[in-house]
């Protein structure tokens, strides 16, 4: 009976086992897929927007530097002579104290076919001698040149330059000769550059067919002094303008290169030439050589005063190229101590038939500044 029961047992299971192994996969009824909501908003951003603001103001410094060149020289040279008592009254020396002071400052932008070239000069020297301050050497320039690349070697721009001292100038009879802006020369001109494409060689070499110059005294104090030293009390410098002035006097330059019709400008217009050289030579650049060479010749007057003398029935003289021609050799024996020597040629009929010159060597302090 127990084996009856043991047999149906295992029967059963056996049914039920073969049972749930015919219900097939595909017969299943799938269950519904989960969806997933991503409520997270998404934008574009623009690249400038993702750089930082100190990536971006190395990028401006970075665009600068490449388009600006820019060099400051500043130096002091200076001399020191003294004698004894005995080598005073043997050889009639006197003890004299020298100091110049110096300072350029260049600065070229470049964008393009566009540049600029922008320069500031100033030269101070004064002189102690028996006990007596003098001036030996003053001077500052200012000078701009835009222009636009035609080709390699060609530019068409202008060049405009205004040139005067800085202190009241005194000649050997103690009298005022000078003061700023008395006088004062402005020139202005527009050309063709040619620039040599060898650096080796970097000459650049101004052609202007237009060109005005003008000279400005502005201190009726020099023009007094010049006045009544060209005319020896003939005319008071009150009455410069008055009827007993002939048509020739007036027409006498009498202080710069300035007549009595001018008073205190004249301008002038012709053409041009400027040749500029700048070069460095040596291990460490250690020598270096610049000059400039400046030519202006007013035609245009010269025809307008040739004419106006032939109908008033009088002679002026004809009107001569001036000239300006600067050397500057500096000598750099280390990075603060340098030698310069500087000579310059200067011819200006209407302020001396000579031509004059100066020569100064100096042995001082510098130091140079160079963002390149």
């Amino acid at each position: 009976m127990k084996k009856f029961y043991i047999l149906t047992l295992v029967a059963t299971i056996m049914t039920v086992a073969t049972s749930t192994a015919q219900v097939s996969v595909n017969s299943a009824t799938p269950k519904a897929e989960a969806t997933f909501n991503d409520r997270v908003k998404t934008e574009q951003v623009d690249i400038e927007y993702q750089s930082s603001d100190a990536q971006k103001r190395v990028e401006r410094a970075a665009i600068r530097k490449e388009r600006n060149t820019i060099e400051v020289n500043a130096g002091i040279t200076g001399s020191l002579t003294n004698f004894n008592s005995k080598w005073q009254s043997v050889n009639g020396s006197t003890n004299s104290v020298t100091g110049i002071a110096n300072f350029l400052f260049t600065h070229n932008y470049k964008k393009g076919v566009f540049t600029i070239d922008n320069k500031a000069t100033g030269k101070l020297g004064v002189t102690n001698k028996a006990k007596e301050w003098t001036k030996s050497q003053d001077e500052w320039f200012l000078s701009t040149a835009p222009a636009y690349k035609i080709t390699d070697e060609w530019n068409v721009g202008a060049i405009a330059s205004l040139r005067s001292q800085f202190a009241n100038g005194i000649n050997g009879s103690n009298q005022r000769v000078s003061r700023f802006f008395s006088p004062a020369y402005l020139n202005v001109s527009v050309g063709v550059t040619y620039v040599c494409p060898k650096p080796k060689f970097p000459i650049k070499i101004n052609i202007a067919p237009i060109s005005m110059s003008a000279t400005y005294v502005t201190s009726e104090t020099v023009m007094r002094q010049f006045f009544d030293d060209k005319f020896a009390g003939a005319i008071s410098f009150d009455n410069r303008f008055g009827a007993d002035v002939t048509q020739a006097q007036l027409n006498t330059p009498y202080v710069y290169g300035l007549t009595i019709e001018d008073r205190n400008s004249r301008y002038e217009g012709g053409s041009s030439i400027q040749v500029d050289f700048d070069k460095s030579f040596g291990k460490n650049n250690f020598l270096r050589y610049r000059t400039t060479l400046y030519s202006f010749y007013g035609w245009v007057n010269e025809i307008a005063q040739q004419n106006k003398a032939k109908k008033g029935g009088y002679e002026i003289e004809h009107i001569a190229p001036n000239v300006r021609w600067e050397h500057t050799i500096d000598i750099k024996a280390s990075k603060y101590f340098s030698t310069q020597f500087y000579c310059q040629l200067y011819y200006n009929k209407a302020q001396c038939k000579s031509i004059q010159t100066q020569i100064v060597l100096g042995v001082g302090l510098s130091y140079t500044f160079k963002n390149k």
